[in-house]
């Protein structure tokens, strides 16, 4: 029999000829409850209310008097579904049961038709608790859930973004936020509120806003501030949290999400703290609160934390293609060469003893496998996640050691590698924005960083597990997760040789916020260098700190993405140019403040590019580093990078351009030919402290308020380019 596939099944030919549209007419008409019974693959019809129209894309949500069910117009559906069907409409559906990531669905849609429109929504069924939205009972309905928070608050809204929301009794969901949702660009609500929303499923259960007016304030007892992880120790977490009234409070921890210890709070109150003393180093620990008064009890989701490790802590930082030692002094690169970041990666490879995770997106280097097959032969455990969608040619023929390729629905992008993750002293965590291909380590512009780090190590070793679906040398493809299957179960926040270390997975974690919150934290100074941006949260965000800081610079590889934020920066004045210095800029990093190591000085690194594929349905990994001299590396990267892009050029015979006096005290001469010139002087961190235009008969540049020190003049003409050292000295 030929089989014919579909999007998610195959089905028989011989079978289709049950879905012409005759015999499709002639199909009995069941309530959505019956419907759901049935199993998947079979052919139903159904009528009901349609809960949505284009604002959700696509699908539309269906209800009638006793449940709701989804219809999507996946692959042989009947055409022009999605343009008919709007909110409110009274539709009837035949198609074909499927399940989507737990979402039962109508697809595809075999027929359709739209019996009456300007129908009223059926009113939402109120539910107790977001714990009720797991069995499906109240799947594709609209309900009405109160005292819910948004622990991210107070953050604005974004679209096409799901958030976090919790119920009192720690219970959690996903709350989507549609694009051109009125909420947009508003702040997230700080206090409790009613949500009505429509119930969904995507590997977890999830709220989708719908039309307009989704929540409303409501007065009940709160977590005001969410749990703080105020100090780790190798042996002791200390935690920080605020309720909205006095109460009665302990903490309850274990090394899962199932309790095995109590801490009792003294008396009652408002503000907490509480110190986890006598754990082990680098090891998760399970944390929830919990706070009581009178009847209401309020507890926290069960979240994972991570003591200190007795590692060193270093941190090795590479770039293949060179830096600028001016930017970075005192500070030092570990590694400025293609040949350096390679070497790095085989010398973490022969280092191993015992265990090494890859997780790379793709990979066509020979030399890498067959280190990678030599440790396997020398009984170390090897285990390798791959793109399924990418070229790997370096495993093919299949290696000696077992590799899965995953995320069928995206991209598995991450870049990482993770070597003797039980030894304290051997612990290393290789990651970066460099995939295993020869064009990616010498040819286009990326880093590395090499951590020597136990728990990071063990961190990153979660997510391996997920992916790999077991924590054994064998995968259980079964148990596999990738994409937005994955789950939010990896410790955030490291202290790593006294520094502090955000890490965070795409799509699970969230990860645009964390580099929002990393973009607003810019007090002096934003670089950035990336191969695509295309979200608006972050592009507005870059936007705010241009405002603030008027110290915004920044390199993109691909300005015509589709919803590029490039334009919009660009129109706004904002110092932001296209990379076309040769290779692709394949960086993902920002850098905030490495002037000022009293100003928490940052840099965000990673393979999560700032777009909707790596914050949606991606395998991602992000780094966030709080440390002077890391910064200062990577803003000396950033100026590399910036003056072979923007003020390398090159004239041959062109007049010099000539500057006098040099040191100056008020005023520079500029000795040039009779064209316009623009000018930007900058200090040695790279700010800009002065900027303007000549004209082609004005030769002065004046600068009686800028401090004495030394500077750059960067001069761009008609005909070309230079940058002049000056130095201004005043007695």
């Amino acid at each position: 029999m030929i089989m014919i596939k579909s999007t998610g099944f195959c089905f028989a030919l011989g079978a289709l000829l049950l879905f012409l549209p005759a015999t499709v007419r002639a199909q009995a008409i069941l309530e959505i409850a019956e419907a759901r019974l049935l199993p998947l693959g079979s052919t139903v019809t159904v009528r009901g209310i349609a809960l949505n129209g284009t604002e959700l894309g696509t699908i539309r949500y269906l209800q009638d008097g006793s449940a709701g069910i989804a219809a999507f117009p996946g692959t042989g559906s009947q055409p022009g579904f999605s343009a008919a069907v709007k909110a409110g409409d009274s539709i009837e559906v035949t198609g074909v049961l499927f399940d989507f990531n737990g979402l039962l669905e109508i697809s595809p849609i075999l027929s359709y038709a739209v019996l009456a429109g300007n129908r009223p929504l059926p009113a939402p069924k109120g539910l107790s608790s977001l714990a009720d939205l797991g069995g499906g009972a109240y799947q594709s309905q609209r309900v009405s859930i109160g005292c819910l928070r948004f622990p991210d608050a107070p953050r604005r809204f974004a679209a096409g973004t799901a958030y976090d929301v919790v119920d009192p009794s720690g219970s959690r969901a996903a709350f989507f936020v549609r694009n051109n949702h009125p909420w947009v660009g508003s702040p997230i609500p700080s206090g409790p509120v009613r949500v009505t929303a429509i119930a969904s499923y995507a590997n977890q259960p999830q709220l989708i806003s719908g039309l307009g007016d989704d929540y409303l304030p409501e007065g009940c007892l709160h977590v005001a501030d969410m749990p703080v992880l105020e100090a780790q120790t190798t042996n002791t977490l200390t935690f920080r949290w605020r309720s909205s009234a006095p109460t009665r409070s302990w903490l309850l921890y274990g090394r899962d999400s199932v309790m095995q210890g109590r801490v009792d709070l003294p008396g009652i109150g408002v503000d907490k703290m509480v110190d986890l003393t006598g754990l082990d180093p680098a090891t998760v620990y399970w944390v929830q609160t919990v706070d009581v008064s009178g009847s209401d009890t309020v507890r926290t989701p069960f979240r994972p934390y991570i003591t200190v490790s007795a590692s060193t802590g270093r941190i090795k930082v590479l770039f293949n293609k060179g830096y600028d030692e001016f930017y970075a002094a005192p500070y030092a690169a570990d590694g400025s060469t293609f040949e350096e970041c390679l070497q790095e990666v085989l010398n973490r490879i022969d280092s191993a003893c015992c265990t090494i995770d890859v997780s790379v997106y793709n990979n066509n280097r020979s030399d890498i496998v067959s280190r990678l097959s030599a440790a396997h032969s020398r009984g170390v455990r090897v285990r390798y996640v791959a793109a399924e969608d990418a070229s790997n040619t370096a495993l093919s023929p299949p290696p000696p050691f077992p590799v899965v390729f995953g995320n069928s629905r995206a991209l598995m992008h991450n870049k990482f590698m993770v070597c003797d993750v039980d030894f304290p002293d051997r612990a290393w965590v290789l990651t970066g924005s460099m995939n295993w291909t020869t064009n990616n380590l010498r040819d286009d512009p990326n880093n590395t960083l090499c951590v020597q780090d136990q728990s990071l190590a063990r961190t990153y070793t979660l997510e391996m597990d997920e992916m790999w679906g077991s924590t054994g040398p064998v995968p259980n493809l079964a148990l596999a997760r990738f994409g937005a299957a994955k789950r939010d179960n990896t410790p955030h926040e490291h202290l790593i040789g006294g520094r502090r270390v955000e890490s965070w997975f795409s799509p699970s974690d969230r990860t645009t916020l964390r580099i929002q919150d990393a973009l607003a934290a810019a007090d002096q100074q934003l670089s950035f260098a990336l191969l695509t941006v295309t979200r608006d949260d972050l592009g507005l965000e870059m936007l705010d700190a241009w405002n603030r800081t008027g110290q915004v610079r920044g390199m993109i590889q691909n300005t015509g993405d589709q919803s590029s934020e490039f334009p919009m920066l660009v129109a706004a004045g904002v110092p932001v140019v296209k990379h076309s210095a040769g290779h692709i800029l394949h960086h993902k990093y920002a850098v905030v403040d490495p002037g000022d190591p009293q100003s928490d000085p940052l840099v965000v690194t990673g393979s999560h590019n700032w777009s909707n594929a790596a914050e949606q349905s991606n395998d991602e990994n992000t780094l966030i580093i709080r440390d002077y001299a890391i910064s200062r590396l990577f803003q000396a990267e950033f100026e590399r990078r910036w003056a072979l892009n923007t003020v390398s050029v090159q004239v041959v015979n062109r007049p010099e351009f000539v500057v006098f006096p040099n040191p100056f005290c008020s005023d520079i001469q500029l000795n040039k030919p009779e064209e316009a010139v623009r000018f930007w002087l900058l200090d040695p961190m790279g700010r800009v402290r002065a900027e303007g235009a000549l004209n082609p008969l004005q030769s002065i540049i004046r600068l009686p308020d800028l401090e004495s020190g030394p500077y750059f003049l960067k001069l761009i003409g008609q005909y070309g380019a230079t940058t002049i050292p000056v130095q201004k000295i005043c007695r």
